[in-house]
């Protein structure tokens, strides 16, 4: 992320530039539930003149039955529709469809490095009691490794 000022915190306490944000991640299961945090990434993609990278992690092949995911044509479609939207609403946006060959929050970080993000705006749903004991966050994961901030947004459904 990039800062207009050499330090955010002057030395009488005050807040100096913000940083700027030229690229925004919003990686999206295509599910209902991340609505809301799309919404928020098109606002702030609006407000800061800034790319908006929608990412899609597909799950890895079945071994033996496929040779790459079976949603990844439907996938494709959903996030092209998706960025003709934004595109017709003067908003730069791209579709990055991510090969699972690993745990997805890495996948994420990762793809956050590669396309130079400078903010993560993502979803989380809540999972409770065993499902979360054993799979944990994906959002919580992502806060750890990520090379950039990232914003969580709770499904409020």
């Amino acid at each position: 992320m990039k800062t207009t000022k050499a330090d955010l915190t002057r030395g009488d306490g005050t807040v100096g530039a913000l940083p700027v944000v030229t690229r925004i991640l919003h990686p999206t299961d295509l599910a209902d539930t991340s609505v809301r945090a799309l919404t928020l990434a098109i606002k702030l993609a609006r407000q800061n003149h800034a790319e908006l990278l929608l990412a899609h992690a597909l799950p890895p092949p079945t071994p033996i039955f496929e040779s790459e995911s079976a949603e990844r044509p439907c996938a494709e479609s959903d996030l092209e529709v998706l960025v003709d939207r934004l595109s017709s609403g003067g908003i730069r946006a791209r579709r990055i469809l991510i090969k699972g060959t690993r745990p997805v929050p890495g996948d994420i970080a990762d793809c956050a490095k590669v396309f130079g993000a400078d903010l993560i705006v993502m979803g989380t749903r809540s999972r409770r009691g065993l499902a979360r004991f054993l799979r944990g966050s994906i959002a919580a994961s992502v806060v750890k490794i990520a090379p950039c901030p990232v914003l969580v947004v709770p499904d409020r459904s």
